[in-house]
Parts: structure tokens; C-alpha cells; sequence
């Protein structure tokens, strides 16, 4: 069978996404985090979501579109869909199947330019506005999400790319993770870059059998919205990164004894003086912090720099 007898198929099951791989003489590669969406009430749930209040005008990345089973229900409601793929097999079938749509446009490689920033590449495709749309391949999620949300922080200052909203599937201990609280385990450096940059919203419970392959854990539908009115509370998110890291790293330190390990760039007289501005306890440790108590130290020490 050909690309392109199967090249407009959407909402796939599993049936059809085997006979896309079959006749291009590929597999699931688990190396790249690849699980197929093929419970199609859910993928419904999928575009409903990342798509609610958002323009026809838009544009929209998918990251790990596959055999592009989501990607036809998004160009059905955007006006440019962006795809990315790693999967250099699926990557030339996605070729041939849009190579007559000129609202679609394919970048063959990782979405990721390295563990802290995002390929130049898509950065140019989907400027200087876009919102994120997809099946995340589950090895990319934490990392390029984060990404995405640094980028927006830049976006206020116009040196960066605005992701305006960012909805999509990813393992449920992750999505945790996400809108965790202070004083629990899953609280960490995504959980305060959230909160402090935007709105996230969890949505419905994916079961492995809405995957193919079966991963071995659910997974969860999530959203997050970029504030900007949250944001530009923020003054400098390279020291809201660094400082976070440090805390973190060393989680159950108390704060004020991270500047003695070598990962820290604050001196010892920096993180006290801005303790004491903040009125925040030294003795606390990183999970004890709330977003907020996060915030008005990066800026104090933003401004003490």
C-alpha cells in the first residue's frame, strides 16, 4: 500500500495506524517515546481542549505527530499547523501525504535543540505566536514544556517566541507533578515555573489501552495557559531558573546552606541578604518554598545581581 492511499486518514485506530507502518516498513520506536493515541473519543478530548477559545486563525505545533491521525483534526480547525518529528521514517511518509497543503509544515528532527532550549528551526516556523497541540512522545514532555514556558517569559520583551497555551497527553505521575503543591514530594522546579508563569488545568485520565503500544502506567490530558499579566511579575527567569535548580538539587538542605555546594551562583551574602528582604525563613527547605516566596527572591536577587 502507498503513502498516499492512506495519506488523509484521520481519527486512526490502531488497525489503520499498523497499515501505515507496515507499508512504509516501519514500528513503534521506543527509543523516541512513541505511543500511538488510538482511542478516539479521547483524541476528540484532545482537540477539543488544546482548540477551546482559540482563533481558526492560529497556529499550532504538534510535537510527535506520527502517522498524523491528530494532525488532520487540527488543520480542520487552524489556519497553519506546524509538525515535528524525529522519526525520520514517518517523518518522509508525512512528507508525501501533505506535500499539496500549504497550511502544513513538517521539521524532521527534535523538537528540542538541546535539553534547555528549543530547535531554532521551530522557533522560526511558528513565531511569533502558537499554541501546542499533542500526543507527547512521554521521554520529551518535562523538558520541552519548561522550554516552552521560559520562551513565552521572553516573549513579553519581544526576544521570544509566545506559546500562548500548551495542551497535551503525558504520563499522570508527570501531570502531578504539574500542578503540585509545597510540602509534597512531586513539588520541583516545573511545578513553580507553572504556577508563577501561568494557569495549568488537568484534564480527563487516559488508560493504557488508549495507547498503542500499551504503556504500562495511565497517562493524563493537561492544559496550561500562559499569563502574561502573571508573568511580567517575574524580572529575570535565568535567575528564577537558578535559583530553583540549586534549591532543588539540594532539596533537603536548608536553603540558606546551598551557596556551599558548587552548583550554586549566589554568594553566600546575596542569598542572605535577599532572605532577609523576603522575610523568608533560612532554615526551610526547597519544597517548603510556595511560587510565590520563589518569585520574590529570584526578583530580589535579580535586582541585587
Amino acid at each position: 500500500m502507498s503513502p498516499g492511499a492512506l495519506s488523509l486518514l484521520p481519527m486512526q485506530k490502531m488497525k489503520e495506524i499498523r497499515a501505515i507502518l507496515d507499508s512504509i516498513e516501519a514500528h513503534p520506536r521506543k527509543r523516541f517515546g512513541q505511543c500511538f493515541l488510538i482511542d478516539l473519543q479521547l483524541m476528540e478530548k484532545v482537540v477539543e481542549m488544546g482548540m477551546r477559545n482559540i482563533s481558526p486563525d492560529s497556529t499550532v505545533l504538534e510535537v510527535g505527530p506520527g502517522t498524523g491521525s491528530l494532525t488532520e483534526e487540527l488543520l480542520a480547525r487552524a489556519k497553519k499547523v506546524v509538525a515535528v518529528e524525529i522519526d525520520r521514517d514517518l517523518g518522509k511518509y508525512l512528507e508525501t501525504a501533505h506535500k499539496d497543503n500549504p497550511d502544513f509544515t513538517l521539521i524532521i528532527g527534535d523538537a528540542l535543540g538541546s535539553k534547555s532550549t528549543i530547535n531554532p528551526d521551530v522557533l522560526a516556523a511558528v513565531a511569533p505566536e502558537v499554541h501546542l497541540v499533542a500526543n507527547l512522545p512521554y521521554n520529551i514532555a518535562t523538558p520541552l514544556i519548561a522550554n516552552c514556558l521560559i520562551e513565552s517569559w521572553k516573549s513579553l520583551t519581544a526576544r521570544g517566541v509566545r506559546f500562548s497555551s500548551l495542551t497535551f497527553t503525558v504520563q499522570q505521575e508527570v501531570a502531578q507533578r504539574f500542578t503540585a503543591k509545597p510540602n509534597t514530594n512531586d513539588y520541583g522546579i516545573v511545578s513553580v515555573l507553572i504556577k508563577i508563569l501561568g494557569e495549568v488545568q488537568l484534564g480527563k485520565v487516559i488508560p493504557p489501552g488508549a495507547f498503542w503500544p500499551r504503556p504500562k502506567i495511565d497517562s493524563q490530558l493537561v492544559r496550561i495557559d500562559f499569563v502574561p499579566e502573571k508573568a511580567e511579575r517575574l524580572v529575570n527567569i535565568e535567575i528564577l531558573q537558578q535559583l530553583t535548580r540549586t534549591f532543588f538539587t539540594h532539596r533537603r538542605k536548608r536553603i540558606a546552606a546551598t551557596v556551599k555546594f558548587r552548583d550554586s551562583v549566589f554568594s553566600r551574602d546575596q542569598l542572605d541578604s535577599a532572605l532577609r528582604a523576603t522575610g523568608i525563613n533560612p532554615d526551610l527547605r526547597a519544597a517548603e518554598l510556595s511560587p510565590e516566596d520563589y518569585l520574590k527572591l529570584a526578583n530580589i536577587l535579580s535586582v541585587n545581581e
